[in-house]
């Protein structure tokens, strides 16, 4: 018989800890262990509901047996790396390559171990936004950067730069539609020192408009 892959099964069983939850931070194990996270901004009522939260998400983790293929170390991985994916809310589990279809006595979800139940709720607490602090735990969750808003444009934002370069800003600039009517488009221009200009363009040309009269989108 091979080795088992540990892999995240979303179900609703619920699964007790073990030892009763630590309320000192960086103590505890599995889902009773409390993280150890920089307390900067962080409101406690905030934090003991976040808390609790991913506690019972760690709980609730299970692991289902695949006979044949993998390792500890690598069960473990797949496991976390499904939990990060989606960490809250389990109520389906997406076919996984190598798993065998159908289910009997052996192969059914079982508790996942303390190690994997601390890994989900310090990635929790992360995917919450919280920083930690403790030494001895490691976080895989890496958040996204945030993604830049598109800027919108239109059929004389080209030109609307240009001019803004050469006769508002004298440099750098950026033009930003803020609205258009029959024949015309009206820009924001932002200079590289802060100037503001409002410029209105018809047919290819742009000139300065006050901002006191622009008209709405």
């Amino acid at each position: 018989m091979g080795k088992s892959l540990a892999l995240v099964c979303a179900t609703a069983l619920v699964c007790g800890c073990a030892t009763q939850p630590t309320t000192i931070p960086g103590t505890g194990s599995g889902a009773s262990y409390m993280p150890m996270v920089d307390m900067q901004g962080v409101d406690l009522d905030m934090l003991t509901a976040d808390v609790a939260a991913c506690r019972t998400l760690a709980s609730n983790v299970r692991v289902l047996p695949v006979k044949g293929q993998g390792s500890s170390e690598v069960a473990d991985a797949v496991a976390l790396g499904v939990g990060i994916v989606v960490p809250f809310g389990f109520v389906g589990m997406a076919v996984f390559s190598g798993i065998a279809s159908g289910l009997n006595d052996e192969n059914k979800p079982r508790p996942a171990d303390a190690s994997l139940q601390q890994k989900t709720l310090v990635n929790c607490m992360a995917r919450k936004g919280y920083r930690n602090l403790d030494p001895r735990v490691t976080v895989a969750y890496v958040p996204q950067p945030p993604q830049p808003k598109a800027v919108r444009t239109g059929r004389d934002t080209y030109v609307a730069e240009s001019y803004a370069k050469a006769n508002v800003c004298h440099g750098p600039a950026q033009a930003v539609l803020a609205g258009k009517g029959p024949g015309f488009e009206r820009h924001s221009v932002v200079c590289a020192n802060g100037q503001r200009a409002t410029l209105r363009c018809e047919f290819g040309i742009c000139v300065p408009e006050p901002t006191d009269l622009a008209l709405g989108d």
